[in-house]
């Protein structure tokens, strides 16, 4: 039996701070803490002027959209879908490129300590190879958007989906989802068809929610049902789900989430950037839903950082709430760990402690803008980059260590995303 200790002048134990101490682990998964030196039947790792915490988990993304990085900035919402995203990836869509850019955005995740993803894209079967490969943690979602008439399409996607779960029901890695779009993208009957899915096969849901204006007011014109209602007079929220933005909700509409226990995920820096609006996470935790965080597609944000990502959360609300207290970085980080875990129906993950995989990342506070350190948990929302993070070990496997990937060959993906790069450009201009 593989026996590992790490130790770590600071731990983020069972949710408390613990120092100068080793994290201990047996084949993937944590057996305790302890001050003593372990003895000679484990294999040390010594994590100098460093902390260990759980490693993060984006509840929102589009990974393979890393092709689209930079590609249409500064344009609201639906003018970018419609006008450009669309267009580009209706022209790009393939296996190979999907390949491609989930490796390059699992290198982007890993060097800023993310182990888990909750990603709704296409191709799903070619993202769960390279997970596997990578040794990441995904949830990985077929994306759903309606052809009017085309019931064929339709079912074929059904079939497809069941296939994918019985591949890939024995990975401890890979756990499949469906993704109906959106509201104005895919039909009431669609949505109940998929929620009949999901509850029989026990999947996740995963959806967008309420995040412009238009679209509520979309589908209040389409339905007489803002976007709230209309999901919970399909049965979404009565079946495993994660939200992704609401940010259009009234307080009825909170209370109705707060009620059902809804999983958000809170993508803000996307949010903020496509000037969609603030989505009321305060009020919404106070309601009883669970908060989570989620940083959209690279397409939109421009990163996959949940570093910079927990640290603008943590800023933001507070000046929005005009409350110092609002969101504190335990909080904070909670959002991005235990709560995520949560909200993907994930039981032994998202913290560190006895039984749990021993998925953790580790953060030194070597440099400069790490120092002095009163509060190790502090500055890992206020004052860490992903630079900072310099390993990330999931179910006890090296993702990276001393900031250099262990399962991903970053520069073959560098040079593969360049070289797509270059057929999009001469695409664009013709």
């Amino acid at each position: 039996m593989k026996k590992d200790a790490y130790y770590a002048d600071y731990l983020w134990y069972n949710s408390k701070p613990v120092e100068n101490s080793w994290l201990l682990v047996h084949s993937g998964k944590i057996t305790g803490c302890t001050a003593q030196k372990p003895d000679e039947s484990y294999k040390l790792h010594y994590f100098d002027k460093s902390a260990i915490f759980p490693s993060l988990i984006n509840t929102h993304t589009h990974l393979p959209m890393t092709f689209l990085r930079g590609y249409a900035d500064d344009l609201p919402l639906h003018e970018w879908l419609n006008k450009h995203i669309w267009p580009a990836e209706k022209q790009w869509l393939s296996a190979e490129f999907v390949t491609d850019f989930t490796i390059l955005s699992v290198a982007e995740l890993i060097h800023s300590g993310t182990s888990c993803v909750n990603d709704m894209y296409f191709f799903t079967k070619n993202m769960a190879k390279v997970f596997s490969n990578a040794g990441l943690r995904g949830t990985l979602g077929c994306g759903v958007l309606d052809t009017p008439g085309d019931k064929k399409n339709q079912n074929s996607l059904f079939k497809n989906v069941e296939k994918l779960i019985e591949i890939y029901k024995d990975n401890p890695l890979i756990n499949i989802a469906f993704c109906p779009h959106a509201i104005y993208t895919v039909s009431p009957d669609t949505y109940r068809r998929v929620v009949e899915f999901v509850q029989k096969h026990d999947l996740l849901l995963h959806t967008h929610l309420s995040e412009t204006e238009w679209e509520v007011k979309e589908s209040f014109s389409r339905y007489g049902k803002r976007p709230v209602e209309l999901m919970d007079s399909l049965g979404v929220f009565d079946c495993k789900s994660v939200f992704a933005h609401c940010v259009h909700l009234n307080d009825d509409e909170i209370k109705l989430m707060g009620q059902k226990k809804a999983n958000v995920s809170h993508c803000l820096q996307s949010n903020l950037k496509l000037a969609s609006g603030f989505a009321p996470i305060s009020k919404l935790t106070e309601a009883g839903a669970n908060v989570t965080i989620g940083t959209d597609g690279a397409a939109s944000n421009n990163d996959q950082d949940m570093i910079s990502e927990m640290n603008t959360v943590a800023l933001f609300h507070k000046g929005f709430m005009n409350s110092p207290t609002v969101f504190s970085a335990e909080d904070v980080f909670n959002c991005a760990t235990k709560n995520a875990a949560h909200a993907l129906g994930l039981t032994n993950v998202g913290e560190l402690k006895n039984g749990f995989q021993a998925d953790f990342m580790v953060v030194s506070y070597a440099s400069a803008h790490m120092q002095p350190v009163y509060n190790h948990l502090s500055h890992l929302i206020y004052s860490a980059k992903k630079s900072d993070v310099t390993a990330l070990y999931v179910a006890g496997n090296p993702l990276m260590v001393n900031g250099k990937l262990k399962t991903i060959n970053e520069k073959k993906a560098v040079k593969d995303a360049c070289g797509w790069s270059e057929k999009i450009k001469t695409w664009r201009q013709i």
